[in-house]
């Protein structure tokens, strides 16, 4: 695998275009219904009315309250909320790193830690970081083996770069105790955890209790407006909370976040099975189609779909094909690997609006003609 990020692969203006055509659609085959600017407001609103007063500097009800709900939905005794993930992440590899006395961390080569944070794990937070594994595949247990002298390793379910896959739970078990031998620490990159109870028949705190710290988003398959949880022991963290003030992360108040939070897991966290189960079916609708997913299988609602073309022409046809029906069918493409553009689907309520024999009918005559 060759995959290459370009920020700049689709001309400016026709990004411009896309996004007002995908706007005005319909039916969206991709996430959930979009809320304006406005509808999200309100929606924080009315969660705000539920409490007395908003937090100050992570304290009170309001935040409290939702840390605690989040401890406990991931079965660990304690979590803190901030504002970004690229934070929290590196400062549960740090805590870990120096209560082992070494910076030696491990990651997989598409980890958002590599691939997206401009190295602020050793620049940032003076870690000394190793690859685990290779660029297209989950991390093995042989993997964690060959990285030698680890403090912490962290492993991501699912895998957003290698679209959506996951290791199997025997694999998961294997890692965990091997490192739990050893006193390596596990962090789970959770992103996207709440995808992965249906492929493992687990809770998440059933998965999390593999892990020693646990890392979830809000914005992604939940529709909150930005916003992460770090979970784990009590004092790991206390002691984060010390690195959240260190980072500028320990803001005035953080309500809307929190509530647009709140809002988002009672909107959409008991729709991802379903969305699951349709990422099932739409990868089966793409290889009818003569069309190859990754993976083939998805075990998540997440997955890849490559296609052998120029990006910005695949933008102009849907732009076009777009504008006639109202109808939102092809991602942006967002990375090339070799010639072919790299498009990722993410199902969530959008796919509900519409009878899957109608999707399969506008698929097949968008993909059909690309094939």
């Amino acid at each position: 695998m060759h995959i290459a990020y370009h920020r700049r692969m689709i001309e400016d203006a026709l990004q411009k275009r896309y996004g007002e055509v995908v706007d005005a659609c319909d039916y969206r085959l991709t996430g959930h219904p979009r809320l304006g600017m406005a509808e999200q407001l309100a929606d924080i609103g009315r969660w705000a009315e539920r409490y007395d007063s908003q937090d100050n500097y992570g304290e009170g009800e309001l935040i409290e309250s939702f840390q605690r709900d989040i401890a406990e939905m991931l079965g660990k005794p304690a979590a803190v909320f901030l504002v970004s993930g690229t934070m929290a992440q590196n400062i549960a590899l740090r805590i870990w790193a120096d209560r082992a006395g070494s910076r030696r961390v491990g990651f997989h080569a598409t980890s958002h830690l590599q691939l997206h944070e401009h190295a602020a794990s050793e620049i940032l937070y003076g870690l000394d970081t190793t690859l685990l594994g290779e660029a297209d595949r989950t991390v093995t247990l042989d993997d964690l083996a060959a990285a030698g002298d680890l403090a912490a390793a962290l492993l991501e379910l699912p895998m957003r770069e290698i679209g959506g896959q996951l290791p199997s739970w025997d694999t998961l078990e294997a890692q965990s105790q091997w490192a739990r031998a050893r006193g390596v620490k596990l962090h789970m990159d959770g992103a996207r955890l709440w995808q992965c109870t249906p492929h493992y028949g687990r809770s998440m705190a059933e998965i999390s209790a593999l892990f020693d710290s646990v890392y979830v988003s809000f914005y992604k398959d939940i529709g909150g407006i930005a916003g992460s949880v770090l979970a784990g022991p009590e004092d790991f963290i206390a002691e984060a909370k010390t690195w959240i003030a260190r980072a500028g992360g320990n803001l005035y108040s953080l309500f809307p976040y929190v509530l647009a939070a709140r809002a988002g897991m009672e909107r959409n966290l008991a729709a991802i099975p379903a969305a699951v189960d349709a990422a099932g079916w739409l990868a089966n609708v793409f290889a009818e189609l003569g069309l190859v997913t990754t993976p083939t299988a998805p075990p998540t609602n997440l997955f890849h779909l490559k296609l052998a073309a120029d990006p910005n022409a695949l933008v102009e046809r849907a732009i076009d094909w777009s504008q006639q029906r109202g109808v939102f069918l092809m991602p942006m493409p967002r990375a090339m690997d070799g010639d072919c553009a790299v498009m990722e689907f993410s199902l969530g309520r959008g796919v509900e609006a519409q009878t899957r024999g109608q999707w399969q009918a506008w698929l097949q005559d968008f993909y059909g003609a690309l094939a």
